[in-house]
């Protein structure tokens, strides 16, 4: 009898446990269908689920994802420099592949345009195509025709060769210190959630000593990159005081309402934001990359010896056609290239997204869809120096003399460096 209670009891139990659990798990909060096969990071995360046409889509985090009140504790800022780059012609292991673009970014007008991974009977678009295709998105409704330009444009080496305009060359100035975006985090209380963070971005047109190796060598990445202690030089009008680092002031550009959530921090770029690795380096000029509205997500980790990283990183937003067109020329690609005819034909028929963020199926589009990953990690702002803006359609030569690089080891650090051509 006593054991034939105990069984009773321990299914009775086992029943208001299964009732209890099944009130708090509820259907929501099980993936299944179409949100069960979307792989997260490159854009997809808590923010992601059903978009138009029923299909899981890589939303975009607004404002209005912003969590409760948190921790008001504040830890000491973080200083973190890109790491890496994937803009749509690697794949994350980094073998080629002309269309990584498909899986990177984020659904920036909220339209699923004939996905791979949303079968609907006709297009649906957000704004009228201006050539007889319809320009389509990546897997789970990402928009990114930037990246899918830049993954054709890395198949052609007197284009994404000469222009450096493919992930490797983007990645091994990075890791050899040729340019970067230093990004600072201030007010963060360094949990998974905070409802209020401050995000300063500054651009640096290198290392204060760049690492001497080589980036036209294939055997670049056998060398080892920046360490967390190798300082930064930061562009001195990007900051709001003429004041070097290491403990740098405000930045022009930056979001002082971002937020962590669960883990990962969302930044709003302010409206027209130009995105600029400066400098002149590197073997080839970095593409001036103007937003005219944008988001940038990130997973916040702190290691076992205190350092901070990003290891899943999206930018994602829509540049207008006259802004990308004004990047290239910036970089020297220009009428006398016989590929610029063919650049400005593909920037005209692959334009998805109306730049102003409005979804209209009767206005023509203007502007292109950008997706780009990265990751970043700790690290050090040295001195300010000064770099010269970019010429458009400037003769193409070696870049210029960047003074910084033979500056005296003794340098003053309250002052700029001339970090340009000099």
């Amino acid at each position: 009898m006593r054991s034939s209670t105990r069984v009773a009891a321990f299914v009775s139990a086992g029943a208001a446990l299964f009732t209890v659990f099944c009130n708090i798990y509820t259907s929501d909060l099980v993936k299944s269908g179409p949100d069960a096969a979307a792989p997260q990071g490159d854009g997809i995360g808590w923010w992601s689920g059903t978009g138009s046409a029923g299909c899981y889509s890589a939303k975009m985090p607004t404002v209005a994802d912003r969590p409760k009140s948190a921790d008001p504790t504040e830890d000491a800022p973080i200083y973190l420099a890109i790491r890496a780059l994937r803009m749509g012609s690697r794949n994350a292991d980094g073998t080629a592949n002309s269309n990584a673009w498909q899986d990177l970014g984020m659904d920036v007008d909220n339209t699923c345009t004939s996905s791979p991974t949303c079968d609907t009977a006709n297009p649906i678009v957000s704004c009228k195509p201006n050539g007889a295709a319809i320009p389509v998105d990546g897997n789970y409704c990402r928009d990114n025709t930037f990246g899918k330009l830049e993954g054709q444009a890395s198949t052609i080496p007197e284009v994404g060769g000469k222009y450096g305009l493919n992930d490797e060359a983007f990645n091994c100035a990075l890791c050899r210190g040729d340019y970067n975006f230093i990004i600072r985090i201030t007010k963060y209380n360094g949990k998974d959630t905070d409802d209020h963070v401050r995000v300063d971005f500054y651009p640096s047109p290198g290392l204060m000593a760049p690492l001497p190796w080589d980036c036209s060598q294939p055997t670049w990445r056998n060398h080892p990159c920046f360490t967390a202690d190798s300082p930064w030089l930061i562009s001195d009008d990007a900051v709001t005081v003429k004041t070097p680092g290491p403990n740098l002031p405000d930045a022009v550009l930056a979001d002082p309402d971002a937020f962590v959530k669960n883990g990962y921090i969302i930044v709003q770029l302010p409206t027209d934001t130009v995105l600029w690795f400066p400098g002149h380096r590197a073997l080839a000029t970095a593409f001036p990359l103007k937003f005219s509205k944008g988001v940038v997500a990130g997973r916040l980790k702190k290691a076992a010896d205190g350092t901070w990283a990003i290891d899943d990183g999206t930018i994602a937003g829509r540049a207008r056609k006259e802004d990308v067109v004004l990047g290239f020329r910036l970089i020297g690609f220009c009428e006398s290239d016989p590929n610029y005819t063919l650049m400005q034909n593909f920037l005209s028929t692959g334009l998805d997204v109306l730049a102003d963020g409005r979804t209209d199926p009767n206005t023509t589009c203007d502007g292109i869809s950008v997706g780009i990953g990265f990751t970043a990690s700790q690290s050090v702002a040295g001195n300010l120096a000064h770099v010269d803006p970019l010429v458009e359609c400037a003769p193409q030569g070696d870049g210029g003399t960047d003074a910084a690089l033979d500056a005296p080891k003794d340098a003053p650090t309250d002052g700029p460096v001339d970090a340009g051509k000099g």
